[in-house]
């Protein structure tokens, strides 16, 4: 599970106030060290994308080339059942995060805050978030890809907003740690992020500016309507 998905596990955790945390930085280091070794030793092997016979199966490629057809074919089946894998916490966090959304009021609480007697799980909101996965084959995995990009980048650059906010500006931390902690190290996260905003394919920017536009839309209309009321977090 994401670094950022994981937490969504947070009401089913033992003592998530630390353990949440604590796994969120494990991951966040684990899985950046491998990616960032991987990436370096797969660029050496393919400088340029025009290597690639087929993009979209490109790690298909870089394994053949590493050890062979046999190589080739232990990590084809390494990969499908880690990609169920994926599938399965992916969809696992989505439900959550509804069910949260539907608890508080924010989407209709008797379908997304539903949860089963005996399961004990949200199971509305499992069997949409299945039926919305399915949209995803009439898409290439450029399209897919870019998609997630969006939802991700639009979570990262409000982490980094919110930590200069919430440290520098309400909490008036500017020791040199302060400044280095909750305005030096957002700001190179935020430049990072304005690079990767900027090669963002087109067309999934546009679908998730439009989604994100509905999503603001909609909740002008539940708070106008007194359906719902935005509740203040108190981290401290």
């Amino acid at each position: 599970l994401g670094f950022d998905a994981v937490t969504t596990m947070a009401e089913e955790t033992l003592k998530p106030e630390k353990t949440i945390p604590k796994g969120i930085l494990i991951i966040a280091c684990t899985g950046g060290a491998l990616f960032i070794t991987v990436s370096y030793f797969a660029q050496l092997l393919f400088p340029s994308a025009s290597l690639f016979h087929d993009l979209e199966g490109a790690s298909a490629e870089i394994a053949y080339k590493i050890g062979g057809q046999l190589f080739k074919s232990i990590f084809v089946a390494a990969a499908l059942t880690s990609t169920i894998a994926s599938g399965l916490v992916s969809h696992m966090s989505a439900s959550r995060l509804l069910y949260a959304i539907g608890k508080d009021g924010y989407l209709p609480r008797r379908i997304f805050g539903y949860i089963h007697p005996k399961t004990k799980t949200p199971v509305w909101n499992v069997v949409i978030i299945g039926g919305l996965s399915l949209i995803s084959l009439g898409l290439s995995l450029e399209k897919a890809t870019s998609l997630i990009n969006f939802g991700a980048l639009i979570a990262f650059s409000s982490v980094n907003i919110a930590v200069f906010i919430h440290y520098f500006i309400h909490q008036n931390k500017r020791s040199l740690s302060g400044y280095i902690s909750y305005v030096l190290m957002p700001l190179l996260g935020s430049l990072f992020l304005f690079f990767m905003w900027l090669n963002l394919e087109i067309t999934s920017l546009f679908i998730g500016i439009v989604w994100s536009v509905i999503g603001i839309i909609y909740l002008l209309i539940a708070r106008r309507k007194n359906t719902i009321t935005i509740p203040t977090f108190h981290f401290d």
